[in-house]
């Protein structure tokens, strides 16, 4: 429990809510990773009826020694102070909550929660209805009870979102800043190896920032060895565009960042090339819904294809059959869990035109990639370029 005094301060390191075996609200013992935190049971349940009443920040705290200085603790919520009695104050309760990354979207509103019964007792009756049906066999895994998504599901959806954003954007962000602060604000056209260096430093951050957040996975810590680097060897590089939407999507960029990027990509590709990389960029941003869910559960299931480029090189690693099922069976894991997601964020029609529409863009950004790469593969001015990818695709702890 909290240390009985009547301020609290918290270190920082109960941010790291994937190493804590602790709630971190209330320092109980932790249930698991709830709406974005590593909480107890009764503050998961109090997170899910108070999260959308602000109402309860304004309260004042009961057990703070001055309510002027409470008054102003609760008019900055981002303080970290907090009464000893959190669990019998709900303003500071609430406000400790938010400060340590619950996410208000993951709870269900009142709608959802009906919708979510009501589609729980349509499928029963569709399942009712097909296994009195006589005259087919049904498979017996369309017929399965796990058709929607159970809390261990909104567990693994918060633990990915989160993961993405706390390594892949926080790192992608601060290297970012590094690369632009050391270049200059003059950029010469005529200058190749200028344009070849950004192009590199860009990439290979958008390259080591995925691998990152793909190293806090379960499923991918778990995998042998042999398993991470074959996967990372082979589908890192054709997922950097998918990769590279996503973080434009949370990013801003100055127009003369922008101007470097552009520069450095046209060389690089090429000028058609490099308009068909903006038509599919474009076409992206107009068709594929803008949920961090979907987007990152998209990334883990390309991930785990065996492997994403079909062509031969000889130089990259090889797995068994038996492995490649393995990675199958994991990537179809996933798969349902977005499939379920979508279905019950927007129904059985929308969740297909979705599906459609991932499948299109990157079936484009698939066969744009195929050919950067190969460009790259080829060109003798960028043979430097080349090796400093494949450098790259390889997660920290494998690379020893």
């Amino acid at each position: 429990m909290l240390s009985q005094t009547s301020t609290v301060t918290y270190h920082p390191k109960h941010r790291t809510w994937w190493h804590q075996q602790d709630c971190v609200i209330c320092g109980s013992t932790a249930i698991g990773v709830n709406f974005g935190a590593r909480t107890c049971a009764p503050c998961k349940a109090f997170f899910r009826r108070n999260a959308r009443r602000k109402e309860i920040l304004q309260t004042l705290c009961p057990f703070q020694e001055s309510s002027t200085s409470n008054l102003n603790a609760n008019d900055n919520h981002e303080t970290n102070i907090y009464c000893s009695q959190i669990r019998y104050c709900s303003s500071c309760r609430l406000r400790r909550c938010f400060n340590m990354g619950m996410k208000e979207e993951l709870v269900r509103t009142d709608k959802e929660n009906e919708r979510y019964r009501q589609l729980v007792e349509t499928n029963r009756q569709r399942r009712n209805q097909l296994l009195q049906q006589d005259q087919f066999t049904i498979p017996r895994q369309i017929l399965s009870k796990r058709v929607l998504l159970h809390e261990t599901d909104w567990n693994d959806i918060s633990n990915i979102v989160i993961a993405y954003e706390t390594y892949c954007l926080k790192n992608y962000i601060q290297q970012r800043a590094n690369t632009y602060h050391n270049q200059s604000q003059i950029f010469d056209d005529d200058d190749d190896t200028a344009k070849i260096n950004h192009h590199a430093s860009t990439t290979i951050n958008k390259m080591t920032s995925f691998l990152l957040f793909l190293s806090t996975i379960p499923t991918v810590k778990l995998l042998p060895k042999s398993d991470r680097i074959f996967l990372c060897k082979h589908n890192i590089r054709p997922l950097i565009l998918l990769n590279s939407h996503e973080l434009d999507q949370l990013c801003y960029s100055e127009p003369w960042q922008l101007m470097y990027d552009n520069l450095s990509a046209k060389y690089v590709c090429g000028n058609d090339l490099f308009s068909e990389l903006v038509k599919t960029k474009h076409r992206a941003e107009q068709i594929l819904i803008t949920d961090p869910v979907v987007t990152r559960l998209w990334l883990l299931i390309l991930f785990f294809s065996t492997p994403l480029h079909c062509y031969y090189n000889n130089s990259l690693p090889e797995i068994s059959l038996k492995q490649r099922i393995a990675l199958v069976e994991i990537q179809h894991s996933y798969i349902n869990l977005l499939w379920n997601y979508l279905s019950h964020r927007h129904g059985d029609i929308e969740v297909i035109r979705i599906f459609s529409n991932l499948t299109s863009v990157y079936l484009s950004m698939q066969r744009i990639s195929q050919a950067i790469n190969t460009i790259i593969r080829t060109r003798d001015d960028l043979s430097t370029l080349n090796e400093s990818f494949d450098r790259a695709v390889v997660i920290d702890s494998d690379d020893k």
